[in-house]
C-alpha cells in the first residue's frame, strides 16, 4: 500500500462508481495506472464497492448497536457466530467495558423481541446484553472522508455523484420497488462498480432500462453505493467504538459536531443507557488521547464516554471477514513504479 493506493482509495470513498479518467484527474496520475490500480485494490479484498439499500427510506428495517460482556473464553465464539446472523451488519471484537460490539437490524418489533430474548442471550458465553436503537444517523460510512485527498477533491468528486452520500430525512412513504430494481440491488451488492452492460445481462433487461432504474433510485435516496475499507489499510489501525450521554438539549449539536470530524466513521442518536453512539478511526494512540481529549472532552452537554477499542473486524458491511494482515493485503504491480 503506498501513497498512491491511499489517493485511490479516498476517491472510491468520495465516489464509489467513478471512472477511471474522473479518479485519475484526482490523484493526479494517469488513466493507464489507474486502470489497473483500481481492479488490484477490488481482487485483493483490501477494497470493496457495493450499493446499499436505504432500510430508513424504504422502511425495511431498522437498526440498533449491542454491546456484550462474554466470558473471557467465549468472545471469540460469540462474536464469530453473531457475524453469521443475516441481521448483523458489523461485528467487532473490543477491549473495554464490553468485549463485542455489533449493528444489528431488525423488521419489527416481534422480530427485535426475538432478538433481544431469544437469539443475543442464547449465544455461548454471553453474560451480558446491552443495546441501543439507532433514532438519527448524522453520519455513516457513506460519506466518510479519512483527508486522504484535499477537500476541494473530495468536494469535486462528490459533485459528480447521483447517490446521496449525505444523510437526509426519510421520504413521507415508503416507494415500492419493482422486481426489477429489486434484482439491481442485489447485484450491486455484490459488486457496486458494474457496468451498465454487464449488470442488464445480469438483470435481463437492457441498459438503458437498467441505468434509468438504477439512477433513478439513487437520486431517490433508496440505493446509495459505498466503498468498504478497514481503517487499518489506509493507515488508521486505532479503530474504536464510542458510546456516549449528552445532555438531550445539546444532542443534535454534539452529533454535528462529530459528523463532520475525518476520524467519525459514523455517529448516531440512540436510546438506551448512551444516546449517542459512533465508531471512530485514528493512525495512532497519542492521536486518539487528542480526539478524546480535544474533541469528545469539549463536547456541549457531555456527561459520560466510554471508549471500547477494536481488536478485530469480524464483520462490516455485511460481510464476514477473515483475518487479513494489512502489510500483506495488496501486491504490487511494478508496472505502477514509473506512472
Amino acid at each position: 500500500m503506498d501513497e498512491l493506493d491511499r489517493r485511490v482509495i479516498g476517491a472510491l470513498l468520495a465516489h464509489p462508481r467513478a471512472t477511471h479518467a474522473q479518479i485519475s484527474e484526482a490523484v493526479f496520475t494517469s488513466e493507464a495506472t489507474v486502470s489497473r490500480r483500481v481492479p488490484r485494490l477490488l481482487r485483493s479484498g483490501a477494497v470493496r464497492v457495493i450499493g446499499v439499500m436505504d432500510n430508513e427510506t424504504t422502511r425495511r428495517a431498522r437498526s440498533l448497536f449491542v454491546r456484550l460482556r462474554c466470558r473471557p473464553d467465549a468472545a471469540n465464539r460469540s462474536a464469530d457466530h453473531l457475524a453469521r446472523w443475516q441481521e448483523s451488519g458489523s461485528v467487532k471484537l473490543v477491549t473495554g467495558s464490553v468485549d463485542c460490539v455489533a449493528e444489528v437490524s431488525y423488521a419489527s418489533n416481534e422480530h427485535l423481541l426475538q432478538v433481544m430474548f431469544e437469539q443475543l442471550p442464547g449465544l455461548d458465553g454471553v453474560l451480558a446484553v446491552w443495546s441501543n436503537q439507532v433514532i438519527r444517523r448524522f453520519s455513516t460510512p457513506h460519506n466518510w472522508n479519512p483527508s486522504l485527498l484535499p477537500a476541494d477533491v473530495v468536494d469535486r468528486l462528490r459533485s459528480q455523484r447521483i447517490d446521496r452520500w449525505d444523510e437526509q430525512a426519510p421520504v413521507d412513504a415508503p416507494p415500492r420497488l419493482s422486481p426489477l430494481d429489486e434484482m439491481i440491488i442485489a447485484s450491486l451488492a455484490v459488486d457496486g462498480r458494474l457496468g451498465w452492460q454487464p449488470l442488464a445481462d445480469r438483470c435481463g433487461a437492457t441498459p438503458a432500462t437498467v441505468r434509468r432504474r438504477t439512477e433513478a433510485m439513487m437520486a431517490a435516496g433508496l440505493l446509495r453505493m459505498r466503498t468498504v475499507v478497514e481503517p487499518g489499510v489506509v493507515g488508521l489501525p486505532v479503530n474504536a467504538f464510542i458510546s456516549l450521554n449528552v445532555n438531550p438539549t445539546q444532542l443534535g449539536q454534539a452529533g454535528a459536531l462529530l459528523a463532520a470530524h475525518p476520524a467519525v466513521l459514523m455517529i448516531a442518536a440512540t436510546t438506551g443507557d448512551r444516546n449517542l453512539c459512533g465508531e471512530v478511526a485514528l493512525e495512532s494512540d497519542r492521536a486518539l488521547y487528542d480526539f478524546l481529549s480535544a474533541t469528545i472532552g469539549q463536547l456541549p452537554g457531555l456527561q459520560h464516554a466510554d471508549v471500547a477499542i477494536a481488536l478485530r473486524s469480524v464483520k462490516r458491511a455485511g460481510k464476514v471477514l477473515p483475518p487479513i494482515s494489512i502489510d500483506g493485503a495488496l501486491g504490487r504491480d511494478p508496472a505502477d513504479a514509473d506512472l
